[in-house]
Parts: C-alpha cells; structure tokens; sequence
C-alpha cells in the first residue's frame, strides 16, 4: 500500500525552492536569528518562567540547546520547551533551525540536496551554539556551557561536534551535559539506515522512481507515521506535523555519521564511528558522580532495536570510568555504581553516571509523540541534577 500510494505522489515531491515556514509560537517562545555568512538561522528562545524566582534550586541552571534531526526544525521542541518553562526550569532554552528547514534562509533544490557537506550542517549549529554562549556571558556574567539535547541525525551532529573529530577547530564544542533522543549513535548510522529498509523493504525501489528525491521514504503522511510515531500517535495529527517538514534535504549530512567501517558492519564485526571518551572529555565535570549523559529512547521506534541503545550506553559507560581514572576522583565525588530503574511510562534506568529512558508507545519522534509530556518530565529530571 505505502508503494502505491507513494508512485500516485511522485508529482508531489517538491523539486523548486522552498519559502522560510514560519510555526505559530506560544508567546512564551519568541523567534529570533543568528546571522551567518549564508543568511540567517532561526533560533527559539524561551525565557525562564518568572514564577522560578521562588524555585528551590539555589544556582542558576544551564541553558539547554535543541538541536533537531532530518526532516526536522526548531518547532518539534516546542512541546518539551512548553514544559520545561512551565515546570520553572530556570535556565534559557533554545532551539535552532539548520539552513532549508523551519524559519532560516532557504537554497535551491540541487544546491541544498547535492551541494550542502556535512560540514556546512556543523557550521550552522555551531554558529547558533557561539551566539548562546555570547547572550549567556553577557546576561549572566559567565559561561554557562550549556546542555546539549540532539534529536536523530541533530544527536550524531552534537556527538560529532563534542568529539574533536573535526578537521576544524572552530567546529568544536564543550557542554554542561549531553541528551540524545532517539540519536543517531556514536558507532554511526548503518544499523539505523538498515532497520528502515527492513520496516520499509520498498525504501529502495520507492526512491529509484522518485530519482532519488530524499524525500521519498517519507512521500505519504502513511510513510510519515510510520518512521516517525508509534501506533498510539493519531493518524489525524500527521498532517500537520508533516506540514512543517522542508521539502528536501542534505544528503550530506546522513552520509556524514555512517561511520567507517563498512565492511566490518556487513561482516558482522559491527561499525565505528567516534569515541565516546573523546566526547565526554568535552562534556565539563564528566565523572562528578552525576548524570551527564541521557540516552532516550521511543520503544516503538522502528530505527532502534534494544541492542542499539544497550551498546550505546555501555560505551559511555565504560568512557566515563575510564575519565574517572584518568582524573583520579576521589571517594567523595566518585563515579556513581547503583543501579536504579523507575518504572512508569517512561522507564528510567541510571547506571554510572548514564541515564537511560525509554518511553512506552512512542517512535522516532518521542519529543512530539503521545507521551512526549512524560518523557519531558523524565528529561526534566536529568537536567535538575547536571
């Protein structure tokens, strides 16, 4: 049915430059932009609550920085940026739209698709990650790094920024605290890639008649749902979530998180991509006995199997003992070794010092699905104790 439906809106792929969109926002979120050498880049700003006054968290909390996925914009934190600012998170939150997505400056088909490397994607995110820092040091009188939140591809592109990898000083960065939803890993892609061929096996034969238009395994609101929701997610509502998805987007930046093991992926030797001790040596106070790194999870998520988001975890986990050595912490401050699991719509499991949440009903887009207030309040609580 999905094949059928997607040859009947081959005619609906949208080949011509596409217009800024611009989301209706709560007037608690104002829109604003980062100026680059390319345009400008909108970036969402939500302001603590002024009721925060009276909160019992003495010191001020870090901002938070949303970064989305592919297809995505800054409008899908909407709903956890709602939260946050209602339940009195004292810090700022932002949340930025790469070039040819939400409200920043647009490029042509061709150009956007074909001709936008993954490091224009990084330059983008760190050009929206500089302006933070600089509003933070001059409201605040201090660097407050703040906390990275990635979503899918914006996960492996916050990973990536955070590990040093880049040939490009300037593309580097450091954070408070690191939050991956549903986030490309940092062994790379090729498992996520493969488990939405095995969801769609038509991806293949689809996009050969849609020319290769990357749009395609997403040309049908029943394609949509289907990568991006779990089955509870109202089939009314994908609609208007797909209205404020861009028309096309960079191949360069998927390409980019791969990984570089191809052929040990297909081997079965499995892939790699970045080192999760480069990242969390980025990350400030990595290995003070708190959480630093979140890994969250929509248990419906088709482009994620258990083994996935288990290896992932172990390999942070084992990053951080091994900075715990390097750094020789004391007892008082020592890596935390309990392991505690909260059962609830989202299940929480924290072990040593990475917290692991997976949200019950939930897909790829867990920040906007049914339970998307649920695991705010789980993510809410990790940022408490950052």
């Amino acid at each position: 049915m999905y094949l059928i439906d997607s040859i009947a809106t081959l005619f609906n792929l949208k080949w011509t430059r596409q217009e800024p969109q611009f989301r209706l926002l709560p007037p608690h979120i104002k829109r604003t932009f980062v100026k680059t050498p390319g345009g400008d880049l909108e970036l969402l700003v939500c302001e603590p609550n002024p009721v925060t006054a009276t909160s019992p968290i003495s010191q001020p909390q870090p901002p938070i920085f949303f970064a989305h996925g592919g297809y995505g914009s800054a409008g899908v934190w909407l709903e956890w940026m709602t939260y946050l600012h209602n339940h009195n998170y004292s810090g700022t939150l932002y949340a930025y739209s790469v070039r040819n997505h939400g409200g920043s400056y647009t490029l042509p088909y061709w150009r956007m698709v074909f001709g936008t490397p993954f490091e224009d994607i990084q330059s983008d995110m760190v050009a929206c990650l500089e302006h933070v820092n600089r509003l933070e040091q001059q409201q605040n009188s201090m660097t407050r790094l703040p906390i990275l939140v990635g979503h899918s591809s914006g996960g492996g592109l916050s990973q990536y920024l955070l590990s040093g990898m880049s040939p490009d000083p300037k593309l580097r960065m450091h954070a408070s605290g690191l939050c991956l939803v549903d986030a490309i890993p940092s062994y790379g892609s090729y498992d996520i890639y493969w488990n939405w061929w095995r969801h769609d096996p038509w991806f293949t034969l689809r996009s050969m008649f849609h020319f290769q238009h990357p749009t395609s395994p997403l040309s049908t609101e029943g394609l949509v749902r289907a990568a991006f929701f779990g089955h509870r997610f109202p089939a009314d509502r994908v609609g208007e979530f797909r209205r404020w998805m861009p028309d096309y987007e960079s191949m360069g930046w998927p390409v980019g998180m791969v990984g570089d093991n191809f052929w040990g992926w297909v081997l079965g030797r499995g892939n790699t991509w970045l080192s999760c001790g480069d990242i969390v040596r980025n990350i400030r106070d990595a290995g003070n006995g708190r959480d630093k790194v979140c890994i969250m999870v929509g248990k419906e998520d088709m482009m994620y199997r258990a083994w996935m988001w288990e290896r992932q975890c172990g390999e942070y986990r084992d990053a951080l003992k091994d900075l715990k050595s390097q750094k020789q912490v004391n007892d008082a401050t020592k890596l935390r070794d309990e392991n505690q699991e909260v059962e609830g719509v989202a299940k929480v499991k924290s072990e040593d010092a990475v917290r692991l949440i997976l949200v019950e009903d939930s897909g790829h887009h867990v920040q906007n699905d049914v339970y998307c207030n649920e695991a705010a309040e789980a993510f809410l609580k990790w940022a408490n104790q950052v």
